[in-house]
């Protein structure tokens, strides 16, 4: 039967196995190494949104609003050269999906369902030496420039006050570039495989746009800015060539 003392036994010798195969965790990792990933996280973001009367009842109008963006799952993939022993970049592809605060940065209440954004990064990291019993952590600082493509909320729900009638507008947002600044640490749990866990705070450079048609305000048009912000916090897996 197996029991506790076992199973400890048997965690022991692993650990003690792990130990004495990873005298020099990251020797051989450096310059010409190429690596491949995967993680996961969680985000504490949000946007602000910019909105301009362009047409009909809204002309002149302007006002702001701020949204929370509540993630509800998301992905990563990676790809990364090392170009010195120290200094690596890297291919990032990112799914996120969010449910998002209604807004209301003229007079209606915008309502969107929840939506995907696709995530194009090139990565940069620096890392530092290794660190810790062993050494097997490696921490690392970086940049990262996205691009995320248009980014389609579907169906809105636009809420008018008074006696206007409620509909649904279709609202697609054009591309934008942001900006993360990372950091974190990487664990070498055996030789070629690391768990990497960190976070980076990411704003945007462009916002994302779009002009919007208002049927039942007489086809009244507005343009819409959205700057989207926040912290992310991730972990995952990465495997060394």
């Amino acid at each position: 039967m197996i029991t506790l003392k076992n199973i400890a036994l048997i965690g022991a010798l692993f650990l003690a196995s792990c130990a004495s195969n990873l005298s020099d965790p990251w020797a051989g990792i450096g310059k010409g190494s190429t690596t491949v990933g995967t993680s996961t996280g969680w985000a504490f973001y949000g946007a602000e949104i910019e909105a301009e009367g362009t047409g009909g009842v809204l002309a002149g109008e302007t006002g702001t609003d701020h949204t929370d963006l509540t993630p509800n799952y998301g992905a990563a993939l990676k790809v990364n050269r090392f170009i010195t022993d120290d200094f690596s970049l890297g291919l990032v592809y990112e799914l996120r999906n969010f449910d998002a605060d209604p807004i209301a940065p003229l007079s209606a209440v915008l309502t969107a369902d929840a939506f995907t954004t696709h995530h194009f990064l090139l990565s940069s990291r620096y890392w530092l030496s290794p660190k810790g019993d062993a050494g097997r952590w490696k921490p690392f600082v970086g940049l990262d420039l996205g691009y995320i493509p248009e980014v389609d909320f579907g169906a809105v729900d636009v809420s008018y006050p008074g006696a206007v009638p409620n509909e649904d507008v279709n609202i697609v947002g054009s591309s934008y570039w942001t900006l993360g600044v990372v950091a974190g640490a990487s664990y070498m749990l055996e030789k070629g495989l690391s768990l990497d866990i960190g976070a980076f705070y990411e704003f945007a450079l462009t916002p994302g746009e779009d002009t919007l048609i208002f049927p039942n305000l007489g086809n009244a048009t507005a343009d819409v800015e959205v700057w989207p912000e926040g912290l992310v916090i991730f972990g995952g897996l990465t495997w060394y060539l």
